[in-house]
């Protein structure tokens, strides 16, 4: 006879996070699992139960499974503490816990595991930031609202967690979904923390995702405040909406040695590059090269105009070119000229000092009260929203009013 599987049962032994299901079955047909291509998860259908009623706007009847080994040599990422944060967080742009799990191990999986259920959206902000429709120039009565309210969505999900006293250390597009109803999720707090779960001094600085890192970690910081981190790269996350899309940049044939050349010659051709969002820092080379591009947008530092630099391991051992600063907007060509409020809340955001930065209460604040003034683009809510998750912001934008964030996506996506 074959054995149930523990997350269909009620309140097994193995239930380690009890989220919206409260610990009952999660009801998943286990022939259904299945990879989800080009995202570290499982997808799986539902049989039926109350599971179907708390999909907070993910596809219908279906459930994403993040499956992580339990292996605490890979600090600072942690599923345990990811399925507790989680549980506690409600909020309807932060990912949904239906339950967690740890499975101990066995002679057919050595490792314990944790196991998380949690709705399934179909789209990554990334997969919106390479639409070619997703600019101001391709479609200049949709972009500013869609991209206005992706934001305010975004701020209200760090702020929450804020609130809570959590760090998520990772924002980056990648880590943000996107329900067909315009719903903005920020998933994956593996590698959050709450205050006081790192010593001072001995914190984990190999946090965050390459043009998204602050400039404290960039320079090996120990002893940052986790909240600023998320500020820096809330910043950099919404400063992409309004980027450029460019072709990547090929390697110079004179970079390559012969070896390379060689292969390069007699390889199967590359396929096509394709567009891609241009971040706003450039982090893919070094450390170094992604402090300069940050200086090169905001103004080389000294120690007397950036006071923590005193405190920073390796901040003494290089030398910049002194950049004046720039206007911020003149990097952000997509931004509408109407977005005065949100540039003020990019440019609180982007700050080189941790202490200067913004808090995300501020910047949802003042989004919110600039949407009520009418002053900027208009701020819709996603049309896949509860009576009670419609309480969770400060303005009432009118979702049903076309056309719909879900009729934007519709748009942005078309092939």
């Amino acid at each position: 006879m074959t054995s149930t599987a523990y997350y269909n049962e009620d309140h097994p032994l193995a239930l380690l996070a009890a989220g919206t299901l409260q610990g009952k079955a999660v009801s998943v047909d286990t022939s259904s699992i299945r990879p989800c291509e080009g995202r570290p998860i499982f997808v799986a259908s539902l049989t039926g139960g109350p599971a179907l009623k708390l999909l907070c706007g993910g596809v219908p009847g279906t459930v994403a499974v993040k499956a992580t080994e339990d292996d605490r040599t890979r600090a600072p990422r942690n599923p345990r503490r990811e399925a507790l944060l989680l549980a506690k967080l409600q909020h309807p742009n932060v990912l949904s816990l239906l339950n967690g799990y740890l499975a101990e191990p066995s002679p057919s999986s050595p490792a314990a595991r944790v196991t998380l259920f949690t709705p399934f959206y179909p789209h990554t902000l990334r997969d919106l930031l390479i639409a070619p429709s997703f600019t101001l120039d391709e479609s200049p009565s949709t972009f500013p609202t869609l991209a206005t309210s992706i934001a305010h969505q975004l701020v209200a999900a760090v702020s929450h967690l804020h609130e809570h006293g959590v760090a998520h250390r990772d924002v980056n597009p990648n880590n943000v979904v996107l329900s067909a109803g315009g719903r903005v999720v920020l998933i994956d707090l593996g590698i959050a923390i709450e205050r006081g779960d790192e010593e001072v001094g001995a914190m984990h600085f190999e946090v965050g995702t390459g043009p998204y890192r602050a400039p404290e970690i960039i320079f090996g910081s120990r002893a940052y405040d986790p909240l600023a981190l998320d500020l820096w790269a809330l910043g950099a996350t919404l400063a992409a909406l309004f980027r450029p899309l460019v072709y990547p940049r090929l390697p110079s044939p004179d970079s390559e040695d012969s070896f390379e050349r060689y292969y390069h010659q007699c390889a199967t051709p590359p396929p096509e590059p394709s567009l891609e969002r241009q971040p706003l820092f450039d982090g893919g080379a070094s450390d170094f090269l992604l402090a300069a591009s940050v200086f090169r947008v905001l103004g080389t530092p000294t120690v007397d105009t950036w006071p923590e630099a005193h405190d920073l391991p390796t901040f003494g051992r290089f030398t910049f070119a002194s950049f004046p600063p720039t206007p911020l907007a003149t990097h952000l060509p997509h931004l509408p000229d109407s977005a005065t409020t949100l540039l003020g809340v990019l440019e609180g955001l982007l700050r080189i000092s941790a202490q200067a930065r913004t808090p995300a209460q501020e910047a949802l604040r003042r989004i919110e009260e600039a949407a009520s003034d009418g002053d900027g683009p208009r701020l819709l809510l996603p049309d896949d929203l509860s009576e009670e998750e419609r309480g969770a912001y400060g303005v009432v934008g009118d979702e049903a009013s076309p056309p719909t964030l879900r009729a934007m996506l519709v748009e942005m996506f078309a092939p």
